[in-house]
């Protein structure tokens, strides 16, 4: 019973003796030593596919296009121009029709 009082006493010390050395560290070098904080989860970001090649691009950064009373979302201006001309070729030739 005597050993198993001494772990738990030795136990403790080592706790004690961890978390004066923390406050220690952190009153002797401020801001250098601190514990990690847990980072805040972002939310995931809705993501738009290119119409044109099938990339996945960010609203924010996207080159986008109301075409037809839809919003598409390019991820370069070549993809666009490319949409594009595509569209009035196709409706060109619905014309001619």
């Amino acid at each position: 019973m005597a050993i198993l009082a001494r772990i738990i006493q030795f136990i403790l010390w080592l706790i004690l003796a961890t978390w004066l050395g923390r406050k220690l560290l952190g009153w002797l070098f401020g801001s250098a030593v601190q514990t990690p904080r847990t980072v805040p989860a972002r939310t995931p970001q809705k993501l738009h596919r290119d119409p044109w090649c099938g990339t996945f691009v960010s609203p924010e950064i996207s080159f986008s296009l109301e075409h037809a009373g839809q919003l598409h979302h390019f991820c370069s201006k070549d993809c666009r121009e490319r949409y594009l001309n595509e569209q009035r070729s196709g409706e060109r030739a619905k014309a001619s029709a």
